[in-house]
């Protein structure tokens, strides 16, 4: 198992509710490929570098996972599903 840094950005203009329900969503996917999440650092609402969807801000949530990094591929089909997950990166942390 890789060490991975794992940021993604969601829309900061829908409820709290659904935000955390896009969140609870991403932590299943990953328990569900057996990674484990090692650190979650909520970053909250952060200006963009440059606008995604005409917003100017983004929610940022960083996470230190520990995971077989053949799936991938398999959560990043998952992610593509949800309209609030703007953006997300997987960085290995052992290359």
């Amino acid at each position: 198992m890789a060490q991975y840094e794992f940021m993604m950005i969601l829309d900061p203009s829908v409820w709290e509710e659904t935000l955390n329900e896009s969140i609870d969503a991403v932590k299943k996917a990953l328990w569900d490929v057996k990674a484990k999440i090692e650190k979650e650092d909520v970053w909250g609402e952060k200006k963009l570098a440059y606008k995604i969807n005409g917003s100017e801000t983004g929610y940022y949530i960083l996470w230190t996972l520990e995971m077989d990094g053949t799936h991938i591929k398999t959560v990043n089909s998952l992610f593509n599903l949800d309209g609030n997950i703007w953006r997300y990166m997987f960085v290995n942390l052992d290359a």
